[in-house]
């Protein structure tokens, strides 16, 4: 089974994830970059009320196709309970994305709000096929949530070997 994994970091934390998942179940990876070129700062102070109100950023690449693909993950952040806008984006980015397979995965210090149904949303509306949805928290010092994170993993390997 072919796979890819399609996100979003802007601080590391949801890179780490996504990359333990690559190295796990030897997929390829795709990280998408916001073009707004976020600060710290203006991360919270401007992407997190883009967030909240489901606006999309302008990302690079534009366009993905996922021709050739039976799995693709998909990883976000949590900005204010949401995805982030260049998440956001990266749905409406997705080429040849119906009847895919798909596993959604959020990262973030708290709770992860809305993001989970929200990406579940936007996939079912491209006709992807949702098999889980994972959020992985960690610590404000980066520390991750390895149960869950460990679970994912074993969920993604059964997938793939199937």
């Amino acid at each position: 089974m072919r796979s890819i994994c399609v996100y979003h970091s802007e601080t590391g934390n949801t890179h780490a994830v996504m990359e333990e998942i690559i190295r796990s179940i030897a997929s390829e990876s795709l990280r998408v970059r916001d073009m707004a070129g976020y600060g710290k700062a203006t991360m919270y102070l401007l992407g997190a009320p883009r967030a909240l109100f489901g606006n999309s950023a302008e990302i690079e690449p534009s366009s993905i196709d996922l021709r050739g693909y039976d799995l693709v993950i998909i990883g976000s952040p949590v900005w204010a309970s949401r995805p982030t806008p260049a998440v956001n984006a990266i749905f409406s980015a997705l080429k040849n994305a119906s009847g895919k397979k798909t596993v959604l995965v959020c990262t973030s210090g708290g709770s992860p709000g809305d993001t989970l149904k929200i990406m579940s949303d936007r996939a079912q509306s491209l006709g992807m096929e949702v098999l889980g949805r994972y959020h992985i928290p960690h610590s404000i010092k980066g520390r991750r949530d390895d149960e869950e994170l460990n679970a994912l993993k074993g969920f993604l390997w059964d997938i793939a070997r199937s």
